[in-house]
């Protein structure tokens, strides 16, 4: 194997496994004119040391005091919370190398070896999820040295533990991403079965969080430490027993089974996954040729179906199954909301004695909370670029763009509330709110989603981009990356500390100044929203009426 090759070829796959990085990079550099001293694979090298960096150095302060050979139960969680965030970056990674890049038929006649490109393949794949996987060293160690084990012996060996998980979670990716590419659903619905890895990917995180909030003190085993721990999870205790108790002949037993387990996963790789990668990736243009025949029968979809209205909404669910717009739509709708209010729903919270003074600030909240989860990067804020030149094609057909627009306003706008509104019944029917309390809470939901669901719509339009290449350049315009999350940051900064402000005064402010504040919190937004409405209607939609 020549080590110059590999070496250029895990350049090349670095690109591959973060398209949306290095596409957001170039378009950077085009709009500055001047390209960029560093190469482009290099961005990601140092977003991954750099995230690297960070989880060594807030695990290693937050473990570091902590005796974790009383307590197996946060060594075993904490080490399956690492191992499911390793598997779950993995399922991004293994699909865009060997699946997505189709790159595989290109090295065909180029002077490169089998070896050579599955090995830089793998390479690359291993230093993405290594960030993940790396903190579970420092657990290894850390528990070792807490239970009185020399150091000199305790590297190497709880080094050869972290590599074992490591190589068995790597494997473990592989295969599962391959035998799902395999099932006879993944050719039928390619699109939808990817657009499901990448939701599987993102309420995966969602279940790490709730695993770890889920604590509850009648799960808990007291083992003579200071504070209670949690349920030992089976399986990954082997490596707290390895660490603890190396004499146990059950640690040994334990670690052979996990020995045991990666020569499996290993066989299977070699014998099964990476022989078929060429003919995988061979398929690819007849792949492709089909989905140039799917554009095409979209085109027709006036004359494919009975209902015009039903060929749309099958038109308009088919085009945001975009694996990268589901992640950020499922991010913004579903794991904002789960991280601010899980560990209450855990705990426990009654809002039934919520005092009726306090009514303007529900109205409020739903009001706000849409400017938490709709930016320029939601569906609604893309639906029209979305269809590049599908879009030119309608146009032209004897069909009334009006009501094509407006189809798929409505369609975009029932996509953006839905979820939101799902998980503000949930939480109201939970917490037990006052019914007057939640209504109004749906309302001022209803009421945002309605109007900065206009205010994207329109700028979609006005900003109308149809030749992208990467969502990147979709998100990104009107301004970049940075530019974007500050916008969020102060949309959840600003919305929360509103709504703090507006409820302490409701509660500890005079008579006259509760109800100047509460009139106007309840008027403003209203105001608001007619406005932006009445001059959409005047401004934007007549011009679709010819």
């Amino acid at each position: 194997m020549r080590l110059k090759q590999v070496t250029e070829l895990i350049k090349v796959n670095m690109v591959y496994a973060n398209p949306q990085m290095i596409e957001a990079k170039r378009n950077k550099e085009a709009k500055k004119g001047t390209p960029s001293s560093s190469p482009a694979y290099m961005s990601l090298v140092w977003q991954n040391l750099l995230m690297l960096g960070l989880f060594l150095f807030l695990f290693g302060m937050l473990f570091r005091n902590i005796n974790l050979s009383q307590y197996p139960g946060m060594f075993t969680t904490s080490t399956g919370m690492f191992v499911l965030m390793a598997l779950l970056q993995g399922f991004y990674i293994v699909y865009n190398l060997f699946y997505e890049s189709r790159d595989l038929v290109h090295y065909l006649p180029l002077p490169f070896k089998e070896g050579e490109i599955f090995t830089a393949k793998l390479v690359v794949l291993l230093f993405m999820m290594l960030p993940y996987m790396l903190p579970i060293w420092m657990l290894f160690f850390f528990l070792g040295f807490s239970s009185g084990k020399a150091i000199l012996p305790l590297i190497p060996g709880s080094f050869l533990l972290f590599v074992l998980l490591t190589l068995v979670v790597f494997a473990f990716a592989i295969v599962l991403v391959h035998f799902i590419t395999k099932l006879p659903v993944f050719h039928k619905n390619k699109q939808v079965v990817t657009t499901g890895l990448y939701a599987l990917s993102s309420f995966g995180m969602i279940a790490v969080i709730f695993f770890m909030s889920n604590m509850e003190p009648d799960e808990m085993e007291m083992t003579g430490q200071a504070l209670p721990d949690v349920q030992v999870l089976p399986f990954v205790d082997v490596f707290y027993d390895m660490l603890v108790t190396p004499a146990d002949l059950n640690a040994w037993l334990g670690l052979a089974g996990w020995a045991a387990l990666l020569a499996v996963l290993a066989l299977v790789v070699v014998k099964w996954v990476i022989p078929t990668f060429y003919q995988e990736d061979t398929s690819g243009t007849t792949e492709a040729a089909q989905s140039g025949k799917a554009v095409t029968s979209q085109k027709k979809m006036a004359t494919e179906t009975k209902s015009v209205n039903q060929t749309l909404l099958k038109y308009h669910l088919g085009l945001i199954q975009d694996g990268t717009l589901i992640m950020q739509f499922l991010s913004a709708k579903v794991l904002l909301p789960v991280i601010a209010i899980g560990p209450n729903l855990v705990n426990g919270v009654n809002l039934e004695n919520t005092p009726m003074k306090l009514w303007p600030v529900f109205f409020f909240a739903g009001f706000v909370y849409t400017f938490l989860t709709l930016n320029a990067i939601s569906i609604v804020g893309v639906i029209i670029s979305l269809e590049r030149e599908n879009f030119l094609y309608i146009k032209s057909l004897p069909f009334s763009l009006s009501r094509y627009l407006r189809f798929k306003f409505v369609f975009a706008f029932v996509i953006e509330w839905i979820i939101p509104a799902a998980l503000a019944l949930f939480f109201i029917l939970f917490a037990r709110v006052p019914l007057v309390l939640g209504v109004l809470f749906m309302l001022g939901l209803t009421l945002g989603t309605l109007t900065v669901s206009h205010f994207y719509f329109v700028r979609d339009y006005r900003m109308l981009h149809l030749d992208w290449q990467n969502l990147t350049e979709l998100f990104n315009r009107g301004g970049g990356t940075f530019l974007q999350a500050l916008i969020i940051f102060g949309s959840v900064f600003g919305g929360v500390l509103a709504v703090v402000l507006v409820t302490m005064v409701l509660l500890f402010s005079p008579l006259v100044w509760q109800q100047v504040v509460g009139t106007a919190v309840v008027v403003l937004p209203l105001l608001l929203s007619i406005g932006l409405l009445v001059k959409y209607k005047k401004t934007f939609w007549p011009q679709f009426e010819n």
